[in-house]
């Protein structure tokens, strides 16, 4: 029977226990500093992702307001006589605007062509004529719908809409601009309608309000006659 020729190393020897004591600590060190690394990661990805949530709901509520108002007075059956929608027959309140045009393009005169748009409760809404009674202080029980969602319960998530303003603005064609008016004079009027509309988020990770602004000029297309 071969012996095991293999002999003792006494330079060969493990760990002391402060060796062992000093790696586990410089692991820990490397760990914790990773894991905040990570943590602090996931935290400003949390908030970044609120602020994209709040420029799209903006932009969104935004967009919607200036497709409807640019087609404000639009009439399917115009002439040179028609005396329905050929122009913008709306109103101005602040933070209300009401307006119509031929939206299913019928050439008939519905409650369904009436629409508005007003700040409620920190919320951008949107009103549909269901009724002869139709106005920017018209009941939110009878034809509104909420564009953007805010519960004032401290829900982070939601998006509250702090302001929403419609000004009106009338403008000469390559010359003055006259603001708060749709009448200008001294050549050819350019009647505009000004949206500004402020929101505000608050961020997941350490609860710090983040404010954005969106203000767009409007062109009214068929404006003749305001």
């Amino acid at each position: 029977m071969l012996k095991n020729s293999i002999k003792f190393n006494p330079k060969c020897r493990g760990l002391t226990l402060i060796e062992l004591l000093i790696a586990m600590t410089l692991g820990i060190f490397v760990t914790g500093t990773v894991i905040t690394v990570f943590t602090t990661t996931v935290k400003y990805n949390a908030d970044n992702l609120q602020m994209i949530r709040l420029n799209q709901e903006l932009r969104g509520a935004m967009s919607l307001i200036s497709r409807d108002l640019r087609r404000a007075g639009y009439f399917n059956s115009a002439t040179v006589n028609t005396t329905y929608l050929d122009q913008f027959g709306g109103s101005l309140a602040g933070d209300c605007i009401h307006f119509a045009y031929d939206i299913d393009a019928d050439g008939t005169i519905e409650n369904s062509d009436y629409l508005a748009y007003k700040l409620k409760d920190n919320e951008i809404k949107l009103g549909n004529r269901t009724t002869t009674a139709f106005d920017c202080d018209t009941s939110d029980s009878s034809g509104w719908e909420a564009l953007t969602k805010y519960n004032s319960t401290g829900d982070r998530s939601g998006i509250k809409v702090t302001q929403l303003q419609f000004e009106p603005e009338c403008s000469i064609a390559g010359g003055s601009v006259n603001p708060g008016s749709f009448t200008c004079t001294g050549g050819i009027e350019v009647r505009n309608v000004v949206i500004t509309i402020t929101g505000q988020v608050t961020t997941p990770a350490d609860g710090t309000i983040v404010s954005r602004t969106l203000t767009e000029t409007i062109k009214l297309r068929n404006d003749s006659g305001v």
